[in-house]
């Protein structure tokens, strides 16, 4: 192996030290500057009396101050734990109560969220400002402060690769979030073998984030660093950002959810960029309809590269550049799937008893890699998802003869309607193809003959105009009856959860609303 997650840093900061290794704004750093403030940050915490395997919450937006911060909390012997900036104050109290943290780093522009958390969570013993000009809260340090006039030196800390590294928390986007462990080893297997894969980064890669980077997109950090390239840190998942990013950055790689490729297809002023510096555009958190993906190919050429990913598998598949072949009828179809197993990683389909299933048949996607997790933070959980080294993804799939692995859907999100199984990904797909629709997201209702029926949120393209029964009508002739929604509710946009993806939980909840059961 590599070695620790703070030996990788150095290896990079030794070989480039002058490249620039991250970019925010008008502000940038240098490589030999990042492990200078890496450092600096480490020492200020074992100044502060923190210790190895200590948990600490980081809470920044994607910042300058973010990847520094990160890289110090490991190279002080902390363990991470993920504090997505989009959830909401319940959500951070949960985090640090769970995993017992005694720190919290977090940024200016969180103070009201985090206003009481002390007071809630009796391990907390040092709170730690970024920025801000308001007047400190009772108790919290300035980050300035605690680690600017700190040692350069890496700390001496005796840090293993099987030590823990990084609690990170899934997206609940099935249920609530629950906190997944990685080591070193496990991290770093998963963000180099992985990232280098998928993202194929180039030495000088240009790697815009604009996703959080407690989402995937911090799966290419430690990647591009690794070939002495610059991250780009962006406020936030917005098109004309990510646009002018392209044009006055030089970005050539970038990865973002399916949402924002539909939004960069319509964008009314998209061909006033030049954007012809960007190569790889990586896709994950949910599928594109192949229907959008062919579009997608025809306006921005052979960029795209799909993963197929979970907190705790991680990431699975990819299909990659050369594999996006909308015009080959041998490969037309394989737009739809998410690609082959990247190297080292097995994939089965497996039934209700765990047993392989045979190529073709429907089941659900278990797969087995060194960068797996290494168990929930409440190990009671582990048997739902780990047997027999195999991690149960939750995830409904199938193999075809040439490995590669087609996503049918989430094992919750079926829609079980008169006894027939919906799949929501395929009447979402099915919607797609018409040209009126840009996005979908369908999920079951309550239905007091079936049980469920099916319903759909849509969103029309600009200018569009179509009605409710053209789409049911649309999606009939493709999927037949039973899938075919049988109401369609039509909206400006798809809400998102934290990660990303569609939030059809808070979609289905007001359908739901005080019943005992939620089916799917």
């Amino acid at each position: 192996m590599w070695g620790t997650l703070p030996d990788v840093l150095d290896r990079a900061c030794t070989y480039y030290a002058g490249n620039t290794a991250v970019i925010d704004g008008d502000r940038s750093i240098t490589y030999r500057e990042l492990e200078q403030w890496r450092n600096r940050v480490a020492n200020g915490l074992r100044s502060l009396g923190v210790r190895k395997g200590e948990r600490i919450g980081l809470l920044l937006p994607n910042s300058l101050e973010f990847i520094p911060t990160q890289h110090g909390i490991w190279a002080a012997g902390g363990v991470l734990v993920q504090m997505p900036a989009r959830a909401p104050a319940e959500g951070f109290r949960s985090n640090l109560a769970q995993t017992e943290a005694t720190t919290l780093i977090y940024d200016a522009q969180f103070e009201d969220r985090v206003a009481g958390l002390r007071e809630q969570l009796p391990a907390l013993r040092h709170v730690i400002r970024v920025g801000g000009d308001a007047p400190l809260p009772d108790g919290v340090l300035d980050y300035a402060a605690a680690f600017d006039t700190q040692p350069t030196d890496r700390p001496e800390v005796g840090l293993h690769e099987d030590d823990e590294a990084y609690v990170l928390f899934t997206s609940g986007s099935t249920g609530d979030p629950k906190g997944v462990v990685n080591s070193h080893f496990t991290w770093g297997h998963y963000s180099i073998t992985a990232g280098l894969e998928i993202g194929d980064i180039r030495f000088g890669e240009r790697f815009a984030h604009g996703a959080p980077l407690t989402h995937f997109t911090q799966i290419f950090v430690l990647p591009t660093f690794l070939r002495g390239g610059t991250n780009i840190m962006l406020p936030g998942l917005d098109v004309d950002v990510l646009l002018e990013a392209v044009e006055e950055q030089g970005v050539t790689a970038t990865a973002v959810v399916p949402t924002i490729v539909y939004l960069l297809l319509d964008h009314p002023r998209r061909a006033e960029y030049d954007l012809s510096s960007l190569r790889t555009m990586i896709y994950a958190g949910a599928p594109i309809a192949p229907e959008r993906l062919r579009e997608a190919l025809k306006i921005f050429g052979p960029i795209f590269v799909q993963t197929y990913a979970g907190t705790e598998p991680g990431y699975v598949s990819c299909l990659r550049k050369n594999e996006h072949r909308p015009d080959d009828p041998a490969w037309a179809g394989r737009l739809a799937s998410a690609g082959r197993p990247m190297f080292q990683v097995r994939v089965s389909i497996q039934d209700e008893q765990d047993r392989p299933l045979p190529v073709g048949e429907v089941g659900e996607i278990c797969s087995r890699q060194l960068g797996q997790m290494l168990g929930y933070l409440d190990p009671a959980r582990n048997a739902d998802a780990l047997r027999d080294g195999w991690v149960h993804t939750g995830d409904i799939g199938h193999l075809d003869a040439d490995g590669f692995l087609y996503l049918v859907d989430r094992k919750k999100d079926m829609v079980v309607s008169g006894g027939f199984n919906v799949f929501p990904r395929q009447v979402e797909d099915a919607l797609a193809t018409h040209p009126a629709v840009a996005q979908s997201a369908v999920f079951g209702v309550p239905h007091e003959k079936w049980g469920e029926a099916v319903h759909a949120v849509v969103v029309r393209k600009p200018g569009a105009e179509v009605a409710e029964t053209a789409l049911v009508e649309h999606v009939k002739a493709a999927l037949g009856s039973v899938p075919a929604p049988k109401s369609i509710t039509f909206a400006d946009a798809i809400p998102v959860n934290p990660a990303g993806k569609a939030d059809k939980k808070a979609l289905r909840a007001p359908y739901w609303q005080g019943r005992t059961r939620q089916i799917g």
